[in-house]
């Protein structure tokens, strides 16, 4: 089928909660296996934080890290947007906060927070030299299990690899 020829409205096919919390889990899931230091939600209006919130702090538990609600006191009202800054280790969001505490903001310069979001790692100068390290090991499975499989379908038992 010729994408250009659908008469399907792409836009009413995606559910915005659902590829919000799709977003987290995936992101949530770097965050947890040590990929990223910190990582945030997509961000959200005010008005979707009760939709988001129960099902958001769900994942995290299951991947063992933490949220933090930024509200962006500074941001006007009338565009005001909301994210979560998961992150795993205490001293990551504190380090979150100290850049904010300098005024940056996000939503007005990305770039100052790259690094924390552990952007330009893979291709960093001496990336061939790091040797892979968890501090603190976790499964990231547990929410994926939860939404995509009936109970004892994953992990997959022994013996069902095909000889």
């Amino acid at each position: 089928m010729n994408p250009s020829s659908s008469s399907v409205d792409i836009e009413k096919i995606i559910d915005r909660r659902s590829f919000m919390l799709g977003m987290m889990t995936a992101f949530g899931e770097c965050v947890a296996a040590e990929a990223k230091k910190c990582a945030f939600s997509p961000p959200f209006y005010p008005e979707d934080y009760y939709v988001l919130k129960t099902e958001a702090e769900r994942i995290a538990a299951e991947l063992s890290i933490f949220l933090w609600l930024e509200e962006n006191e500074e941001i006007q009202d009338s565009h005001k947007v909301m994210w979560w800054v998961m992150y795993k280790f205490p001293e990551i969001l504190d380090e979150y906060q100290d850049i904010r505490a300098k005024g940056f903001n996000p939503a007005y310069e990305f770039d100052q927070f790259s690094t924390l979001l552990s952007y330009g790692c893979a291709f960093g100068e001496n990336s061939g030299n790091v040797l892979p390290r968890i501090r603190k090991k976790t499964d990231t499975m547990d929410t994926v299990t939860r939404i995509l499989f009936q109970a004892g379908d994953w992990p997959l038992p022994p013996g069902s690899r095909k000889k």
